[in-house]
C-alpha cells in the first residue's frame, strides 16, 4: 500500500502530506456551495488512498463477496510487483550490453581510423594524417563519455517526466 492519508482541516500538518491531486479536491469541495460545517465534515471524513491493492474496506467488501478474494488480489499485486521487478532488471541488463557493444564498436572503428591515420603519415600526408588520427581520437573520447552517462544512469523516470513536458 502505497498512501493513505486522512486530511482534516483542523490539522494544518497534514495538508503538507496531501499531494497535488488530492488538495485540488479538497479545493473543489471546499468551492461547493455549502455550509462551512459541511464541507467540513465532507473534507474531514475524505479519505485519500492509493497502491497497487484496494483500500482494506473495499478488499473488505471482496472477502464478504468471495471467500479467498482478498488472499488472491493480494497475491495478484504481489506478483505483479515481482513482475516489474524482473522487467526492470532484464532492461539494466539489456542497457548494460548494449553499453558493452557500443564500446567495442567504437574502440575497433577508432582504431580503424588511428590505423588509416598512420597509414597516411607513413605515406608522407604529414598535416591530414595527424588530424584525421586526432579527429578520430576525440570523438572516441566524447562517445565514451557520452554513451557512459547515456546507457548506465538509472534516472529513467526523471528523463520521462522531461520528455513528457517537451511534448506537451
Amino acid at each position: 500500500m502505497e498512501k493513505q492519508d486522512s486530511y482534516s482541516p483542523k490539522e494544518p500538518d497534514n495538508k503538507n502530506k496531501v499531494s497535488k491531486e488530492d488538495q485540488e479536491i479538497i479545493d473543489q469541495v471546499k468551492k461547493l456551495p455549502i455550509s462551512k460545517k459541511e464541507q467540513q465534515d465532507i473534507i474531514a471524513t475524505m479519505e485519500m488512498y492509493s497502491g497497487p491493492i484496494p483500500h482494506p474496506k473495499i478488499l473488505a467488501g471482496y472477502q464478504a463477496l468471495y471467500p479467498d478474494a482478498a488472499k488472491k488480489i493480494i497475491e495478484n499485486g504481489l506478483d505483479e510487483s515481482r513482475h516489474r521487478r524482473q522487467l526492470e532488471t532484464a532492461r539494466q541488463k539489456r542497457r548494460g550490453h548494449l553499453a558493452w557493444a557500443s564500446m567495442i564498436l567504437l574502440v575497433i572503428a577508432c582504431l580503424i581510423f588511428m590505423l588509416g591515420s598512420f597509414y597516411l603519415i607513413l605515406k608522407g600526408h604529414k598535416i591530414i594524417g595527424p588530424v584525421f588520427g586526432a579527429t578520430s581520437f576525440l570523438a572516441l573520447v566524447g562517445s565514451f563519455m557520452s554513451n557512459i552517462n547515456e546507457l548506465s544512469g538509472n534516472d529513467d523516470i526523471s528523463k520521462q517526466n522531461q520528455n513528457n513536458n517537451k511534448s506537451a
